[in-house]
């Protein structure tokens, strides 16, 4: 195994397509009905400014940092084993979790499919794009070297 290098491209894009993802996810698609079942208006929403938006990149760099460091350790670091990773850990991880939590908080089924469907699509991406640039970057260094 090389030693390991953050692929710093992948993990902001990863996170920007995580980003962008959440935007239509729950801003086009999921919007009215998120926000029914979490019982919030679109004032009270909108009242929290742009705080949840910065906390969610930052928080999605967090999520491909760890997707790049995942893929670090496979020969095959690729779009492919990114999607892989990624659908894994939104299943495995991120919807059970959700899944478990919203039960003991008796929040609606509806809720926990628009979330957990948002984490598994989104992790998949996500990793997909990492992937991606992670196999791209060492295309580019196996070249130069």
């Amino acid at each position: 195994m090389t030693a390991r290098r953050p692929n710093y491209l992948g993990i902001v894009a990863g996170s920007i397509v995580f980003w962008l993802f959440g935007w239509v996810w729950y801003g086009m698609i999921f919007g009215t009905a998120w926000m029914a079942a979490v019982g919030k208006t679109q004032e009270q929403a909108m009242a929290a400014g742009y705080t949840p938006m910065i906390v969610s990149f930052v928080a999605g760099l967090f999520v491909a940092y760890c997707f790049d460091n995942m893929l670090w350790h496979y020969e095959r670091g690729d779009a492919v084993k990114g999607a892989q990773v990624g659908f894994l850990t939104g299943v495995c991880i991120a919807a059970t979790t959700l899944i478990i939590s919203y039960s003991y908080q008796g929040r609606p089924v509806g809720l926990m499919l628009i979330d957990g469907g948002y984490f598994v699509i989104g992790f998949v991406i996500t990793g997909a794009a990492v992937g991606a640039l992670r196999a791209w970057a060492q295309g580019r260094a196996a070249k130069a070297a």
